[in-house]
């Protein structure tokens, strides 16, 4: 909603969404700052924390779920366009993703065959949101922690070792996760170094955090360099978002799915390895730096990518386990420790490594990748977080 410019100006963007979503809108807060003098943000829930800090921010105002009519969707649409008034350009980034870019099952799009899937939903997302605000193309960093989190961070990793790599457990959704992630940590933790294994303080990430230091204690022989920055009380954690995506760009190398603390780290300069389920290099990586970006291959997945946002598995495809998805499943244990070493070998001499695509760019596997051939155990054992 664009009115004529006016000097020392205000615009507002709302958005009311997770983690990542947040953090994927941040990237027109500069462009905004920039055209039109002052930014307020609008956001509600938990994951507004991650605005906080932001210097391209003026104002940020967190609102009650009670506050805005819901769930009539007509009355919800006019608490935003009664709000429009108050500035020289407005914008709801709510569903900029999510309906639009990645469909949900209540959408009847998300039904229709995957070639239109693919056509229309295969756009960067960090684009579609400066293409929405009309804002030209420029990228840089989404989140901004404060000195004493840094500070915080690096006291934290002190007890770590000299160089980290972050693992960030799962995402929101049934295909963010990978199954073999016991394998691969206890690799790690055997060729490359110490892993800190990152979460949302969710009683789910904890157990999942358990059972893979169990299968890590019976490869390994103990959890020698396994940590944990997880918290095991979600009402009081204390591992709290912004500590979880300050930590994250404290580590050299960050392994994760596609979710919030990737989306924090996309634009730092340390290395990152992209475990992509649902959604392409297109829609997630394009832009990012030092970023390696591992996918399902298609002939042997031939649903991905699917730009379907899975709430259960009964609309996804099982791997051959039936214990994760088949997209992200078919990223090999091989091809992810061989990715970090390389990463964490061009930490040490300074070098980074930067993956770009064409739009039109066909989407092939960037790495051989094959069927591990454990699953993820189930028994969890005491240990306290960092």
């Amino acid at each position: 909603m664009d009115k004529p410019r006016r000097s020392n100006g205000w615009a507002g963007l709302a958005r009311f969404g997770g983690v990542g979503d947040n953090l994927i809108v941040a990237v027109a807060l500069p462009g905004l700052r920039k055209k039109y003098g002052r930014v307020e943000v609008i956001s509600g829930g938990d994951q507004a924390v991650v605005f906080e800090n932001n210097p391209y921010i003026d104002k940020l105002s967190v609102v009650g779920k009670d506050s805005i009519p819901n769930p009539n969707p007509d009355e919800w649409q006019g608490w935003f366009r009664r709000r429009a008034a108050e500035y020289d350009f407005f914008i709801h980034l709510s569903h900029s993703c999510e309906t639009l870019r990645a469909l949900l099952p209540s959408q009847t799009q998300f039904w229709w065959p995957k070639e239109w899937r693919r056509n229309f939903c295969n756009h960067n997302y960090l684009e579609s949101v400066l293409d929405i605000c009309g804002l030209p193309h420029e990228f840089g960093p989404l989140f901004f922690p404060t000195t004493a989190e840094k500070e915080q961070a690096q006291e934290t990793k002190s007890k770590v070792g000299d160089k980290a790599i972050g693992w960030v457990i799962s995402g929101t959704r049934v295909d963010k996760f990978h199954p073999y992630a016991p394998l691969v940590i206890a690799r790690l933790l055997r060729e490359v170094g110490p892993v800190v294994m990152l979460g949302a303080p969710m009683a789910r990430n904890f157990e999942t955090a358990q059972a893979i230091q169990n299968d890590v204690i019976k490869q390994n022989g103990s959890d020698a360099g396994l940590h944990l920055a997880l918290s095991a009380d979600e009402n009081n954690p204390n591992w709290p978002v912004r500590r979880i995506l300050t930590f994250a760009q404290a580590c050299e190398v960050v392994v994760s799915p596609d979710t919030g603390p990737a989306w924090g780290v996309a634009f730092e300069q340390n290395a990152k390895v992209l475990l992509l389920s649902h959604a392409s290099p297109e829609n997630i990586t394009k832009h990012w730096v030092n970023t390696t970006t591992l996918h399902a291959d298609q002939k042997r997945v031939p649903c991905w990518p699917c730009h379907q946002l899975h709430n259960s598995g009964e609309t996804c495809t099982p791997n051959k386990e039936g214990n994760a998805s088949a997209c992200i499943s078919d990223i090999s244990v091989q091809a992810i420790v061989e990715a970090v070493k390389q990463s964490m070998e061009n930490a040490s001499h300074g070098k980074r490594r930067l993956i770009r695509r064409e739009p039109a760019a066909e989407l092939l596997s960037e790495r051989p990748s094959g069927h591990a051939t454990n699953g993820v155990g189930h028994r969890p054992v005491d240990r306290p977080p960092i």
